[in-house]
């Protein structure tokens, strides 16, 4: 599932689209997930978008807290 879809509808400048899909790519690169239908890639998104809801803008930051999120699991 691509994190785009999931963002449509969301307040979020272009700019910070880019970060988000930029650390949900990278989390899934780090987990070697490249199955995009498995259900963890929407795991995945929600926590970035949970993090970005915060006010959190980095990606590196974003992976950060996407990864502890997904782990807690």
């Amino acid at each position: 599932m691509p994190i785009r879809g999931m963002l449509e509808g969301q307040a979020f400048n272009p700019e910070q689209v880019g970060e988000l899909v930029a650390a949900f790519e990278s989390v899934l690169a780090d987990l070697r997930f490249v199955d995009r239908t498995d259900p963890v890639t929407e795991l995945v998104a929600r926590a970035i978008i949970e993090c970005a809801k915060t006010g959190e803008f980095d990606r590196v930051k974003l992976h950060d807290c996407a990864i502890e999120a997904v782990t807690k699991h």
